[in-house]
């Protein structure tokens, strides 16, 4: 069976985006660092950054990009993602962060993954997902904490 991503660039289709992926686009593009991944070649009859970014997280596979810059920043946003997700997640549980501050500087589906990182990094660390880390609450009452 043939992936949709190759038919897709032999008709020179239009991927459907969604906008989860589009979210994901605008935030991993803000990205400044365009050094660290192979360099993409530049196609002028290529698809835009975005189409070849939803493409990648669909599918696993680049199309031929008209902004490989674009690209290639919202890429390595992608990746630094990870790290920084893990980061966080782990001084939540190391209660160095509060959970509304969380929610305060941080998109809903980035949250998300912040606290699903927690829960994987507790029960690794401790045997436990703590009552605070499963109800992405704080490990204080929030009438304690300074708002």
């Amino acid at each position: 069976m043939e992936m949709p991503w190759k038919q897709i660039n032999e008709m020179k289709l239009t991927p459907k985006i969604t906008n989860r992926s589009k979210k994901k686009f605008e935030y991993f593009s803000q990205c400044e660092d365009a050094l660290r991944l192979p360099k993409i070649k530049y196609n002028k009859n290529g698809y835009t950054a975005e189409e070849c970014f939803h493409a990648f997280e669909t599918w696993g596979s680049l199309l031929p990009c008209c902004e490989p810059e674009l690209l290639t920043r919202a890429l390595n946003g992608k990746e630094q993602h990870g790290m920084t997700v893990t980061m966080i997640a782990e001084d939540y549980i190391d209660r160095l962060i509060f959970a509304i501050e969380i929610e305060r500087n941080y998109p809903e589906w980035v949250q998300k993954d912040i606290f699903g990182r927690a829960s994987q990094l507790a029960q690794a660390k401790i045997g436990f997902t703590p009552k605070f880390v499963s109800k992405k609450a704080d490990f204080t009452t929030r009438k304690m904490q300074l708002v």
